[in-house]
């Protein structure tokens, strides 16, 4: 595997965050000005120029490398965008490429769907997201900024107006090789990942990264039980020959079914301790989040644990370890006591019992 600057595919050097992971695939590296400071996008050699797998946050500093990358190495023009999911790290710059390059955009329905709820539109809208969050423990004062600008300015980009579907089983033909589209969900409503059989390749997104572990929340909008689909995502991952992931984070690496165990592995830790410290007397998602993860130090980590903490208490009530109880403002859990053993999770199935 080549990890140089200057590539084969590459006319000349040039002095960009662009190397070769496999022959006619390119890795570009782009800077994101919130959260993890950056996303990996891939490009694929086509005769007619480069089919795009994800775009890079809309950000000043991404939008330039972008340039000097049109005007370089990718002179030859995108030929397709393919999106994985709607956050703005992947989604964010497909609009701006399209209409720089013409490049048709692909991606799921569902997907273009949640990217224009995270704009929160309208006042409806607004007072809906701020009653979730609420319901679920988050401060007032927390909730109305989040709604207020935290959405808007890490989660919302600008939405294609239309785009070209992609189908779980559908076979993508990129220049040299044959993709099978799969469509996996937990981190997203319907994440796409791209395999290549004959390379043993996986485009990932951020469906299974080997450093972090994707957010498996539930929000006001888009998944409403992410656990058990993710689950299922690393089934399908798991029984695939994979040799090379290319993540949208970090390196690229190659313990790939490896490293979907992993990840089960975590998630059934995060259940018991979700078990372990639900006290008697019930808490809110917020309570729990914060008794697992520790105090959140901004509006938007809140909300991050509150969604994770959901998400963990839907599989733990689905498998008779919990149960909520409803009042008009607020939702508390509290543990069953006759649950008896802890839960344990496989790729072979998802509940002990």
């Amino acid at each position: 595997m080549s990890t140089s600057q200057a590539t084969s595919v590459m006319e000349e050097p040039v002095e960009l965050p662009l190397k070769e992971v496999l022959p006619g695939i390119l890795m570009f590296t782009l800077p994101v000005d919130y959260g993890i400071d950056h996303v990996n996008i891939y490009l694929i050699r086509e005769s007619e120029g480069w089919c795009l797998f994800d775009t890079g946050a809309d950000c000043e500093a991404a939008r330039a490398l972008w340039l000097r990358a049109l005007e370089g190495p990718l002179a030859a023009g995108l030929t397709r965008i393919i999106v994985s999911h709607h956050h703005p790290d992947h989604l964010g710059l497909a609009v701006w490429l399209h209409e720089r390059t013409g490049a048709t955009i692909l991606m799921r329905e569902e997907e273009r769907t949640v990217a224009g709820q995270t704009h929160v539109p309208s006042a409806d809208d607004r007072a809906y997201c701020i009653d979730f969050m609420c319901r679920h423990g988050v401060a007032p004062e927390d909730a109305q900024q989040v709604v207020g600008g935290v959405l808007q300015s890490n989660m919302a980009c600008a939405v294609p107006a239309r785009v070209e579907p992609l189908e779980a089983g559908q076979t993508l033909r990129i220049g040299e090789h044959v993709f099978e589209v799969l469509v996996l969900g937990g981190h997203s409503i319907a994440q796409i990942c791209l395999y290549a059989p004959k390379l043993k390749l996986l485009l990932t997104g951020d469906q299974l990264l080997e450093r972090i572990t994707p957010n498996i929340g539930v929000w006001p909008y888009g998944e409403t039980d992410p656990l058990p689909r993710y689950l299922d995502s690393l089934r399908t991952i798991a029984a695939l020959d994979i040799e090379h992931v290319l993540p949208a984070h970090h390196d690229v690496y190659h313990a790939g079914v490896k490293r979907a165990h992993g990840l089960v592995a975590h998630h059934q830790k995060a259940l018991r301790k979700f078990m372990a410290r639900l006290g008697a007397g019930g808490m809110n998602a917020t309570e729990l989040g914060y008794a697992v993860y520790g105090a959140q130090s901004d509006p938007l980590h809140a909300y991050l644990a509150m969604g994770e903490t959901l998400a963990h208490l839907l599989w733990l009530e689905r498998s008779g370890y919990v149960r909520h109880e409803e009042t008009p403002a607020a939702t508390r859990w509290y543990p069953v006591t006759a649950a008896g053993e802890e839960p344990t999770l496989t790729l072979s199935g998802d509940m002990s019992r």
